[in-house]
Parts: structure tokens; sequence; C-alpha cells
């Protein structure tokens, strides 16, 4: 990676932007200048990138002009006012929204799962990456499919840190006033969220499901290219702050033992911790807070496949870590601008 680049950070004052720049300086990506650019409301503050601090820049004075390659996660609104004028100016746009999540004509990439494609796009392209309940979700699917995917029936259990930093305080603000007896406000949730489960994210469709529901149905199928799937979906919102899991069953076409599916997890990247004689012999939430990988637990034989447990830091792994791994893809490829 000897090429040196200009990179902005659209949104980096969120916590997905925060962990890319993050992930940005502990990778060494080659970067000579890096803007960190977000909201007027946002303007004044200080992001962390290495041992350097940037000034938030606000989105109305941005120029993507001699910007080598945007990280866009400042959500789709913003994505649809400022990419294309990104892509005019000759930017490489790495977008976390759900802008092209299913536009045919825009690549959808996760690196371990179909980075390959990204040989094929244009120079300098636009990629969309999933939403963060999806990537590691689809990485241990993928994983498996060599034996036949039939049906995925999952449940997810989403720390609060998915919805942003107001509902990380909105939670550290109601446990307090419970734990002193005083009057519990809810804001960002339509609920109290401290101490209790809350059965659905985003708004409810015409069919029942969740928004959220469908976008994992939606970009499972697609990163997969199974558009058959079935796909069996209920988003649980939970309260934790860092940390997603998933309790998933897969339904498979052909039969595979626990240990062969074990290595075939660990073989995709996946870290399997699963020792059913020990207590403690699985992971959660709290263990892989700040961990740049996917865990494994609880992988058992089911009637007609498998069943297993899987968490991951949703901020790191989910969202940021896809969005820079792809980055660097498009680097290996030659696609960036030079």
């Amino acid at each position: 990676m000897s090429q040196a680049l200009q990179v902005a950070v659209v949104g980096a004052a969120g916590l997905i932007g925060r962990a890319i720049l993050e992930l940005l300086a502990e990778r060494q990506f080659p970067a000579t200048r890096v803007l960190a650019l977000d909201e007027a409301g946002y303007e004044g503050e200080t992001v962390s990138y290495g041992n350097l601090e940037l000034d938030v820049r606000p989105l109305d004075e941005v120029s993507f002009d001699n910007i080598d390659l945007a990280f866009f996660v400042a959500g789709s609104d913003v994505t649809r006012q400022l990419a294309p004028q990104a892509r005019a100016a000759g930017t490489a746009v790495v977008d976390f929204s759900a802008a092209f999540r299913l536009d045919a004509q825009v690549p959808f990439i996760v690196p371990r799962i179909n980075g390959a494609s990204l040989a094929d796009a244009a120079d300098a392209p636009l990629v969309s990456v999933p939403n963060c309940t999806v990537t590691p979700l689809a990485v241990a699917l993928h994983a498996l499919s060599a034996h036949g995917l039939r049906r995925v029936t999952v449940s997810t259990y989403q720390s609060v840190s998915g919805t942003g930093q107001a509902a990380l305080e909105a939670l550290a603000d109601q446990t307090t006033a419970l734990f002193g007896q005083r009057e519990v406000e809810t804001s960002v949730y339509p609920k109290r969220i401290a101490f209790n489960l809350l059965p659905k994210i985003g708004d409810v469709l015409e069919d029942g499901a969740s928004s959220e529901e469908q976008s994992v149905i939606d970009e499972v199928r697609r990163l997969l290219g199974l558009p058959s799937l079935t796909v069996e979906a209920t988003c649980v919102r939970v309260p934790v702050f860092f940390g997603h899991a998933w309790a998933v069953h897969v339904a498979l076409e052909r039969p595979l033992e626990i240990d062969r599916a074990r290595k075939l997890l660990a073989a995709n990247g996946i870290h399997v911790v699963d020792d059913p004689k020990r207590e403690d012999g699985f992971a959660t939430p709290m263990e892989v807070a700040g961990s740049d990988r996917i865990w494994v637990s609880r992988v058992r034989a089911t009637a007609d496949g498998l069943a297993f447990w899987l968490t991951a830091d949703n901020v790191r792994v989910g969202a940021a870590l896809n969005c820079v791994e792809v980055a660097e893809t498009l680097l290996k490829a030659g696609k960036l601008p030079s």
C-alpha cells in the first residue's frame, strides 16, 4: 500500500465515523491527509485519528476536489445529497447507508464474501456496504454455503450503539434513574430500554416485518447471491451498550458434522469459542466489544441443519471494519485515484 491518498470521512463525529478513523490509523492506511466532516452541529468538535486530533468541518463547506476516497457514514439523506458531488469530482465512495444497498448497478460488498468482484468495478467506484446487523451473519452463512443453504431463521439481539450516541446516553441515564428510584424518561426509543427488550427496530411494514428485519432478509440474499433463499428474521433491541448477537438456525441441503462446521467457520476468519464442557465456554457481547473478530459459540445439530450463537462488535466489525476493508480491497485492485 505505497499509494498516498487524501481521504474524507463524512459523518466523522458519529460512533462509526470515529471507529473508521481509528481503524485507518491502526491499519496504516496510506492517507497523506484525512478530513473529518459532519453536520454543522458538530462544528468545533474534534475526533481522534491515531495520535492526531482532527477538527470536524461542516458538510456545507465541503469540496471533494482532490479527495481520492470518501467514507459516507452519515445516513441515506446525506449520501443521496453529497455522493453525486463526490462522484462528479472523481472521488471513490464507500457508503454505509441504505441508499444504494439494493441498487443492482452498485457493487454491494463484504470483502470476505465477494471482494474479488471489485476487480471488475469502474475506477473510483461507488461501493455500498451492508447494515451492521447483516455483515457478521452473512460471513458466517457464507462459510457454510457449500453445504447448501435452504433456510435461515435468525433472532438478533442488538445493542443500543446501533442507534448512536444518544441511545448510549439514554441507556446510561435510565439505568442511573432506576437505581436512584427516580422517574425514567424515554426519548430515543418509544419504551424504556434499561432492563427491558424492545421487539421492534425500525418502522413496521405492510406484511408486519420491521424495516430492520426486511433489511436482514434483502441484504443477506443479495450478498450471498441467493435471491430465493428463505430468511426469517426477528430483530430485538437489548440493554447492552456495544455488541450485537444472533441466534441462528440454518437448514442445509447436505449434512454437516459439528466439528466440520466449526472448522469451516474458523477458516472463514471467525473466532470459534465453543467448549460445551466449560461453564463459560461461549462468547458474549461483553467480551467482543472492541474486538475486530466475529465470534461463534454453541454450534449444534438440528433436525435439518445447524444452530449457532454469533456475536460481534457492531460498530467496529459490523460497520467500520468492513468499510475500511473495502477501501483496502479497492486500493489493491488499483481502483482508487492516483
